[in-house]
């Protein structure tokens, strides 16, 4: 995820052509560029040649009236893809939010309930809990990497990895040591009651995630929208060029820089679960939550794993 500081304007222009989305719709905008340089030379060379002047042809003209219209429509349908886009972001954050949450209050009820000597125990639910989140962060990608959980020790990480469904098998060991302590008599019914609530909670967060990535935008939303910005600007030089000629390619360049940069960054941010630059930083809150879970149960941190740096672009 890209970290920025929004009040400083000429910062984040320094960075203008660094960013992955920018570099894409640049290169767009190039290609538009190109063709519509194409159209313009057609237009001098029918205007100019001599054998040509007499005939008085030029390069088709449409309506700019009509395409003004066909402009405002496809304005509309770009802000309701990026707010479509933007939800689905924003919801994964909430729920990302939410399981920091659950996993503070898990923590807090165990060390309550757990006494000061009962390391094992305290080693179990730091363990186990920081490495449902890494778990979880990795399930929600395309190619898992469930080495990287750092809480586990080598036996363990060989262990989760002949499972297909990690998360799912480290909540089933939480349940399982939750009910072993209160049939040993560690916790009573209320408080089985409670740690069974909280870890409930991690299920609904990750069932709530799963529904994000695995129900994308429509394809025929998705495929519509970038049909109609194609052809927008490939229609938009037989608009321009014959009102001002040259200048047409600056502005076709400008028109299909703002109308592809928007759905590029709808594209990056609809599946809000990858490595994208604007993707959601689900590894480094994973890490963060580890290192809140063993503070909380004081337990010592010790990552078998480095944390994971990844070359988003900050903006500072």
């Amino acid at each position: 995820m890209i970290n920025y500081n929004g009040k400083n304007w000429m910062e984040a222009v320094r960075h203008f052509k660094t960013s992955y989305v920018i570099r894409r719709t640049l290169r767009m905008t190039l290609w538009i560029g190109g063709y519509t340089a194409v159209i313009v030379a057609c237009e001098m060379f029918l205007q100019n040649h001599p054998e040509l002047v007499a005939l008085d042809l030029h390069v088709p003209q449409l309506v700019p009236g009509v395409f003004s219209l066909l402009g405002i429509l496809l304005s509309l349908l770009l802000v309701f893809r990026t707010n479509t886009a933007y939800d689905r972001w924003w919801e994964g954050r909430k729920q990302w939010g939410a399981l920091i949450n659950h996993t503070r209050g898990l923590a807090v009820l165990w060390n309550g309930m757990l006494g000061k000597k009962a390391d094992a125990n305290r080693q179990f639910w730091a363990k186990s809990i920081s490495g449902y989140v890494l778990a979880l962060s990795e399930h929600l990608r395309d190619h898992a990497d469930h080495s990287q959980i750092g809480a586990y020790t080598d036996e363990r990480v060989e262990q989760y990895s002949r499972v297909s469904h990690v998360p799912n098998k480290i909540v089933n060991d939480m349940y399982a040591r939750t009910e072993a302590l209160y049939k040993e008599g560690f916790i009573d019914g209320f408080q089985l009651n409670q740690v069974q609530k909280e870890i409930q909670e991690f299920l609904n967060i990750q069932g709530a995630c799963e529904r994000i990535k695995a129900t994308p935008i429509p394809f025929a939303h998705n495929f519509f929208i970038k049909v109609f910005v194609l052809a927008y600007c490939a229609l938009l030089p037989f608009v321009l060029v014959p009102l001002i000629g040259w200048a047409a390619v600056l502005l076709c360049m400008f028109v299909a820089y703002a109308l592809v940069g928007i759905e590029f960054i709808g594209v990056e941010i609809e599946e809000p679960f990858g490595l994208d630059c604007n993707d959601l930083p689900t590894h480094n809150l994973a890490r963060k939550i580890e290192t809140n879970v063993h503070e909380i149960l004081d337990v010592e941190l010790v990552q078998s794993d480095p944390e994971v740096k990844v070359s988003y672009l900050v903006i500072s």
